[in-house]
């Protein structure tokens, strides 16, 4: 089975032994946020941890960020949905 058509840039073949140490941080949120607010927020939450929790030598390049945009109406808060999809 080949790449996907459409494919860019060189194949990427995640190493097992190099995975178990790459942080993930995962930020679950509204829609509505531009690339550049999300660009910004990932650089600083990579700075952040990289302050915090980082290994001496470790790069940016270690630290995997994933945004997930999630509608109003499946998120739930105090026994509420947040926003009903007739409200969206």
């Amino acid at each position: 089975m080949g790449r996907p058509r459409g494919a860019r840039g060189p194949r990427r073949v995640l190493d097992a032994r190099r995975v178990r140490d790459v942080p993930l941080i995962r930020v679950s949120m509204f829609p509505g946020r531009d690339e550049s607010q999300k660009a910004e927020l990932v650089g600083r939450l990579t700075e952040t941890f990289l302050e915090v929790c980082g290994r001496p030598g470790q790069s940016a390049a270690g630290v995997w960020v994933i945004i997930d945009e999630v509608p109003a109406h499946n998120w739930g808060v105090g026994g509420e949905v947040a926003a009903r999809e007739s409200d969206v």
